[in-house]
């Protein structure tokens, strides 16, 4: 599954092998992401595809293979620690918490460990991008708002902001439908292209629901019994 020979390859994923102690969920994985490309990568429940987003993070080391994100051979600590830098990751599972929090200072929190961390404040320019990004996501009027009290796609536009207020290279979105209504639901599409046309990221999302990722995408992928296969659909 190779990109064009003139993109820039983002994701280069060689014969890669990862599982949790005897169980081995990827069993040889090839693959390519393109720069600005979006990709989705369908499968069950189960099939590794979160593992698979965690391989690429370097969250989960392979037991063998190749990972490459932007060029940079994932095989280190210290190449670990700087692929999550430049990945905005939005997981499936999300927890509201107790505690109120308003729309603008749960996406600045995204600015953590790139525009201020420990005993730095933020700074005017990380406000400045935060309120960027909520204008280009929809969210500036909710601003000022408790995201306890926020419905389901916009607290799923909240989690993608603060994925991407950190401006990363590239995207990566977990069932993004899955706690989303009807309506939300079918303004994804045009909310990713807002993004992609904005931001220049590149993509990946993983679901087991083909129709809904359909007008999302550039192309799909299935993750079958360890290995990636271009999708029937």
């Amino acid at each position: 599954m190779n990109v064009g020979d003139n993109t820039r390859i983002v994701v280069k994923l060689k014969a890669v092998a990862a599982g949790y102690g005897r169980h081995q969920v990827l069993k040889g994985v090839d693959f390519e992401l393109g720069e600005g490309e979006c990709c989705a990568i369908l499968g069950e429940n189960g099939a590794g595809k979160t593992t698979l987003f965690k391989v690429i993070m370097g969250l989960v080391l392979p037991r063998r293979g190749e990972v490459e994100v932007l060029g940079r051979r994932i095989d280190s600590p210290l190449a670990r620690q700087w692929v999550r830098r430049q990945i905005g990751y939005v997981p499936q599972a999300r927890s509201d918490g107790r505690l109120p929090i308003q729309v603008h200072d749960a996406v600045l929190l995204g600015r953590w460990g790139t525009g201020f961390a420990g005993l730095r404040h933020p700074r005017s320019e990380d406000r400045k991008i935060v309120c960027e990004i909520l204008e280009l996501l929809g969210l500036e009027e909710l601003a000022l708002s408790d995201c306890r009290e926020l419905s389901g796609g916009q607290k799923q536009r909240v989690a993608i902001a603060r994925a991407i207020v950190r401006k990363p290279r590239l995207l990566l979105l977990d069932e993004p439908t899955t706690y989303l209504d009807v309506s939300a639901r079918d303004n994804l599409p045009d909310l990713l292209a807002a993004i992609r046309r904005e931001l220049g990221l590149s993509i990946l999302v993983i679901s087991h629901d083909a129709e809904s990722l359909q007008q999302v995408s550039d192309r799909a992928v299935v993750l079958r019994d360890g290995v990636l296969e271009p999708a029937d659909t």
